[in-house]
């Protein structure tokens, strides 16, 4: 396949993009802030260490 689309069309793709991926980026990055779910370790539950362990939360 050849890659016709010239360097405007995809920066003008990727701007679209990022103008409707960023509202709900910004509102889930303020509620992990919020709820303390982030990686700051605010919400009291150690790190994981393992990938087993980062597979056993993500899976609940």
């Amino acid at each position: 396949m050849v890659n016709t689309r010239t360097d405007a069309e995809l920066s003008t793709a990727v701007q679209n993009a990022l103008q409707t991926f960023l509202p709900r980026i910004r509102e889930e990055i303020h509620e992990e802030f919020r709820t303390g779910s982030g990686s700051s370790n605010a919400g009291g539950n150690p790190p994981p260490v393992t990938i087993y362990t980062w597979l056993e939360r993500f899976n609940k």
